[in-house]
């Protein structure tokens, strides 16, 4: 016999393989992804459109109410203008005597206290200057020349209704818009103008009364975008142009005050310069379906953690029954069956990187004879623990311990040379002797192996599982033929036939 390999060649540590799973998306995995991202679009979709139908019911009310609104303020705005209409033919009929204003003055104090959105009404002359004022028994030097509605109706000759903007009332500075009309003398020019006031504070009042009630934002606004009333205070400022400027099928707008998404309308008066605005947030809107969100998103997200669970119980199980497919019943091993897939594609793999595979075939010494003497029950119990030893010393992902058949033991090192094979050999062997597994055939007196090795390296030719199986058979035998506890290692010189180099173990 020639020396250990073990004492001429150094270990090189065997290089570690990475691990290369099955692939972890299987159809029972791929299953319950499917269902759960069923499960949660379908609700996504729901939620989405319930969702868009608070918003169109909450865009209907805020129309409805904004439409509302606007014909309250028309009437109000036409209930002044028939005031300044009728004081307009009366002053033309009548002209304007001592007696004439005086029947002026209690006709207009009379309807400023009826009517509580007048604020004040009056007649000036065509120089600007007050006649009559209602509630103001004498006018002296109140002068509106200065007004916008004044140089408006005297430079246009018309009997269409004037609406001014926004004024300070010179009597008692609240601030009021104004509705008036010109008044011709008998020969058509220009002789004065009738106003009514309307305040503004009456519109803020409404609007107060609807927002406690119902939580909207209103607003009235001037063609020329002026802010006349609304509640609360802060709303109003570029509302109407941020909605305008929506698209026609958009339910909600950013308000540029405060960039809060809003839901609202507008309605323009058929007859007035100004148009209400109508508003609400989207989060009031949307409270009630924040809280069905919450409420949905819990029972999906129960309902996903149950499809989890079983789908993970059921893959477990999946796995569970391959492996069982593919394990040996008494050794716990792989079984014949997944040793032959392994090789083939070890074997390929070897080719494509040039690295080694290498090959152990082991076979407990004399295991008839254990048999005979010690009875099968015993034979399955020693088999198990070597098979449990032999598992024991493989600690990369890659190595694999399969029965081959009977007795004998197939370990497949991939990416391991020579050198590291042998390190396994006598590792498996030590081990299987501490054991000491009584054995009283055997002239060692305990159980041991003999074991045949085969390697593959690039420059060998083909990778083949029949020829890596046929060589480490072969060194197998030689192995046994050489006494037992031993391990022999099947050579392939570059220059020469294979050859069998017999190495004693002990």
């Amino acid at each position: 016999m020639s020396l250990p390999l073990t004492t001429i060649l150094p270990f090189a540590s065997r290089p570690r393989r990475p691990l290369l799973g099955l692939p972890w998306l299987n159809w029972t995995i791929a299953f319950a992804l499917f269902l759960s991202a069923a499960l949660v679009g379908i609700e996504a979709w729901q939620m989405w459109h319930v969702r868009e139908a608070s918003l169109r019911s909450a865009k209907i009310v805020t129309a409805s109410l904004a439409e509302s609104l606007s014909q309250q303020i028309e009437t109000t705005l036409k209930t002044a203008d028939t005031v300044v209409g009728s004081l307009a033919q009366r002053v033309e009929a009548e002209g304007v005597t001592p007696e004439s204003t005086q029947r002026l003055y209690g006709m207009m104090t009379s309807l400023a206290a009826a009517l509580p959105a007048i604020h004040e009404m009056g007649l000036t002359d065509k120089n600007g200057n007050a006649i009559v004022k209602a509630l103001v028994p004498h006018p002296g030097g109140l002068n509106y020349a200065e007004r916008d509605y004044f140089h408006f109706l005297k430079s246009h000759n018309t009997d269409e209704v004037f609406v001014g903007k926004p004024v300070r009332s010179k009597i008692d500075g609240a601030v009021s818009v104004t509705v008036s009309r010109r008044i011709n003398d008998s020969d058509g020019n220009f002789a004065g103008i009738v106003v009514t006031s309307v305040s503004l504070e009456f519109f803020r009042k409404l609007f107060d009364t609807v927002q406690i009630k119902s939580g909207h934002y209103i607003g009235l606004v001037s063609d020329d975008g002026t802010v006349l009333a609304s509640s609360p205070a802060s709303f109003g400022g570029g509302e109407l142009a941020a909605i305008a400027a929506s698209p026609a099928d958009a339910l909600e707008y950013v308000s540029p005050a405060d960039q809060v998404h809003r839901v609202g309308s507008y309605k323009h008066l058929l007859n007035f310069p100004m148009t209400a605005i109508v508003a609400e947030n989207s989060s009031a809107v949307l409270s009630d379906w924040y809280g069905q969100l919450r409420v949905h998103g819990a029972i999906v997200l129960c309902i996903l953690a149950v499809i989890g669970v079983l789908g993970y119980r059921v893959d477990q199980a999946n796995r569970a029954t391959r492996m069982q497919a593919l394990r040996d019943g008494l050794t716990g091993l792989a079984n014949r069956r997944c040793f032959n897939d392994t090789i083939e594609r070890e074997c390929r793999r070897a080719e494509r990187s040039a690295q080694p595979l290498s090959l152990i075939m082991v076979d407990i010494d004399l295991f008839k004879s254990f048999n005979d003497h010690y009875g099968h029950p015993a034979g399955d119990a020693c088999l198990r623990s070597v098979s449990t030893a032999v598992q024991g010393l493989l600690r990369r992902p890659g190595d694999m311990a399969a029965r081959y058949g009977g007795e004998e033991i197939a370990i497949l090192l991939p990416v391991t040379d020579t050198a590291g094979a042998v390190q396994i050999v006598n590792d498996m062997q030590a081990a299987v002797q501490a054991l000491a597994i009584p054995h009283e055939a055997s002239p060692h007196g305990v159980v041991t192996l003999s074991a045949g090795l085969a390697s593959w390296q690039s420059g060998y030719g083909p990778a083949t599982p029949a020829s890596l199986v046929e060589a480490a058979d072969a060194a197998l035998y030689a192995a046994k033929a050489a006494g037992r506890n031993t391990f022999t290692i099947h050579a392939r010189p570059a220059a020469s036939a294979p050859r069998v180099v017999v190495e004693n173990a002990a």
